[in-house]
């Protein structure tokens, strides 16, 4: 049986929905309405979690993000961290300690010719930058969710700072052009 968001979810934020059950079986329709479900949230985006608890061992979530978003750059101490591009394109950025950017990857669908999953092992600063209208993605990585494994980088613009947010994302896209 497909899984239904209506009744076999709860809703824990406004941006976070997770499984009340424990099998998940994911179709199109179901990231069709998680694609409509984040339209209807202040800043565009949604994430569905397959694991039922932030204690579980390992973490798939299915994200949907607006072009702008902002996921300010961050690493994981102890944890991988992979994605599956499932609709639209990203940029996915590695950068140094520094905030100097050291990989670009050019991700899309798997029919898109872009590559469309990457696996970050190293505890490296990472962000992407959604060039797509949506994009629609699963993200895996090890659980359980402790906020203190995750490290935001100092020389990036503070979410709330929408003027220096936008430079930077200005500068992302004209790394992309150039």
């Amino acid at each position: 049986m497909t899984f239904d968001i209506n009744s076999q979810a709860k809703r824990i934020s406004e941006e976070v929905i997770t499984a009340s059950i424990s099998n998940v079986d994911i179709r199109y329709k179901t990231i069709r309405n998680l694609v409509e479900i984040s339209k209807t949230t202040s800043r565009g985006r949604i994430r569905l979690c397959a694991h039922e608890t932030v204690n579980e061992s390992v973490h798939e979530m299915f994200i949907v993000h607006p072009k702008g978003a902002y996921i300010p750059p961050h690493k994981h101490l102890e944890k991988s961290e992979s994605i599956l591009v499932l609709d639209g394109e990203v940029e996915y950025f590695a950068f140094s300690d520094e905030g100097v950017v050291n990989q670009r990857i050019s991700m899309g669908d798997y029919r898109s010719g872009k590559s469309f999953f990457f696996r970050l092992q190293e505890p490296l600063f990472h962000s992407m930058l959604v060039v797509s209208e949506t994009l629609t993605f699963l993200e895996i990585t090890k659980g359980p969710f402790k906020s203190d494994d995750t490290v935001e980088a100092t020389w990036a613009p503070n979410k709330n700072c929408d003027a220096e947010v936008e430079l930077f994302l200005k500068n992302l896209y004209e790394l992309c052009e150039g």
